[in-house]
């Protein structure tokens, strides 16, 4: 396969429950399309390996529609999400030097970030490169694959920004211009604000 960032794997997250959305926020329509298609169209082409991990049946045929793996499961917490994510890559792409995890309720991240967090990495691969708006952390974030193991093995309900308080001396941040880019749609106030940045069509 030729693809941009061929030393990258790509972990989508999206096993999140939507209780505080009130619904399958992921099947949200966003421009005639669910908010699950914008990360999967901003990474399409980028990297040699992509996953999708779930909770939901509607994910899965989405992404089997558009020949993308996708793990379904019924693990409760965010720790299990990263793993079977992990698990997956190491399995898949052994050789692969970063694992950029991505959530899939940020319907304002351009593709242009994604190229410039995987440059950022590239050009320090020993480092884990995050997100930033000024002081502010968002998604997506890239971790060097000698990572793996404690990423498979995080606190309950815990996700990667543990190792990043952890290692905090490791931690690359790579900024964005504009703060909307790492919004991510949990409640019906941040779909009104979603309304309210962009043309929204349900």
């Amino acid at each position: 396969m030729n693809v941009k960032y061929s030393k990258i794997a790509c972990i989508i997250l999206a096993s999140g429950a939507g209780r505080r959305f009130g619904a399958n926020k992921l099947l949200t329509a966003i421009d005639g399309a669910p908010m699950l298609q914008h990360i999967l169209d901003i990474s399409q082409g980028l990297f040699p390996k992509r996953i999708v991990v779930t909770r939901h049946k509607d994910v899965t045929d989405i992404c089997a529609q558009q020949q993308i793996p996708c793990l379904l499961h019924d693990k409760p917490y965010l720790s299990d999400t990263v793993r079977l994510g992990t698990s997956y890559i190491q399995q898949q792409l052994p050789q692969a030097e970063g694992l950029l995890f991505a959530v899939a309720d940020q319907p304002l991240l351009q593709q242009t970030t994604l190229i410039r967090l995987a440059e950022s990495f590239l050009a320090q691969p020993q480092k884990i490169h995050r997100l930033y708006y000024e002081e502010t952390p968002g998604n997506p974030i890239i971790f060097p694959a000698k990572f793996s193991d404690e990423l498979q093995q995080l606190p309950q309900d815990k996700g990667g920004s543990v190792l990043t308080k952890k290692y905090p001396e490791l931690v690359v941040k790579v900024p964005v211009q504009d703060i909307n880019e790492l919004l991510d749609i949990d409640t019906q106030h941040d779909k009104t604000k979603l309304e309210r940045l962009r043309p929204y069509s349900e």
